[in-house]
């Protein structure tokens, strides 16, 4: 959800006004300018991203990738930051480690969609996501139980597939994934609404 406060200057939120602001305890991510707040995560939240660790780690590390987590700041035309759940950086990009995080737009972006955050996923961090040539992003939903992969083909991104059950992933930028969706959303039968 975008914050209903108002920048500390005339014009956009920059890196500086955020790093400004006071420690919280909260995560913010500036799209575009604008300042938002991302919600905490949930146990099925938390435990989609260490099932997807698990499962994607071995992909990443045959491919000589890498793999990060949030919250780690991401830098690229239009993100000044954001923190996606996952993603995955393969050798011969132009992207790059800093001090302060990444730079440039990784090879594949997951994120880990909330009731809270829905909107937020789906469109503007996938139009965000879009813009700066993102060549594959997932959407996975712990509430559904699916994972959308998308793929970006002449500059938009097409749906590769929506997941569910024993219907095995697939992925254009790791080549031979070989799990399933029930996988992603495995040992979740404890956890009561």
């Amino acid at each position: 959800m975008a914050l209903a406060r108002p920048t500390p200057k005339t014009g956009a939120w920059t890196y500086e006004d955020l790093l400004a602001l006071p420690d919280d305890g909260r995560r913010y991510e500036i799209i575009e300018g604008e300042l938002y707040e991302v919600s905490g995560a949930t146990t099925r939240h938390g435990g989609t991203i260490i099932n997807l660790i698990g499962l994607l780690a071995p992909f990443v590390q045959a491919l000589r990738g890498r793999l990060h987590t949030a919250p780690i700041d991401v830098f690229f035309p239009g993100a000044n930051p954001v923190q996606p759940d996952l993603l995955v950086v393969l050798p011969g990009g132009s992207t790059y480690r800093a001090e302060h995080g990444i730079i440039g737009i990784p090879d594949l972006i997951v994120e880990v969609v909330s009731p809270s955050n829905r909107t937020y996923d789906t469109v503007v961090k996938r139009a965000l996501y879009e813009r700066a040539g993102l060549r594959e992003y997932w959407l996975a939903d712990p509430a559904a139980e699916t994972v959308e992969v998308l793929v970006l083909e002449d500059g938009s991104f097409r749906r590769l597939g929506v997941f569910a059950g024993d219907a095995r992933i697939e992925s254009t930028v790791l080549p031979g994934v070989s799990f399933t969706t029930a996988e992603v959303f495995a040992n979740f039968e404890d956890i009561r609404p």
